[in-house]
């Protein structure tokens, strides 16, 4: 009996073949894994396969800042919802421009108010404020010069 192991262990030992195919066959089970593996990475760390266009409301549009003043304090609403009119809470709002930014989250009815302090030069009569927007699941919504800011009359 102790003869047939020590036989077997010998045959093992002595199969050239079987000791020069594995490293052979240990690299390409790597270079496998490696593919598949950064095929289901992505999938992994976006879930949303395919995003969402988000509906976009600003109130008001056009904001007047009174004569005699080079800045002033806004309140500006946005509300986000999606394609089927469903509130999109969390997402993230930014109004950047003239000098400031501000930004928020969305509550649970798709509402952020933000307030925002714009800043006309002198001579200057209008000029325009960027929102970015950004929600998990949801493709990002970008506009320059979506908000006008306009110099009121004298």
């Amino acid at each position: 009996m102790n003869f047939k192991k020590t036989s077997r262990l010998r045959t093992i030992i002595s199969n050239k073949y079987a000791v020069i195919g594995l490293p052979l066959r240990l690299v390409v089970s790597i270079i496998i894994g490696v593919a598949v593996l950064s095929f289901v990475i992505p999938f992994i760390l976006n879930p949303c396969l395919f995003p969402s266009k988000m509906i976009v409301t600003i109130e008001p549009m056009i904001n007047i800042i009174p004569s005699g003043f080079d800045e002033y304090d806004f309140s500006i609403s946005v509300k986000v919802t999606d394609r089927e009119g469903h509130f999109i809470k969390n997402a993230n709002v930014l109004i950047k421009g003239l000098g400031d930014a501000t930004s928020n989250l969305t509550d649970s009815n798709g509402k952020a108010i933000l307030q925002i302090k714009p800043k006309l030069e002198k001579g200057v009569n209008e000029g325009y404020l960027d929102i970015v927007i950004k929600a998990g699941c949801m493709e990002k919504f970008s506009e320059e010069n979506m908000i006008k800011i306009i110099r009121g009359n004298k």
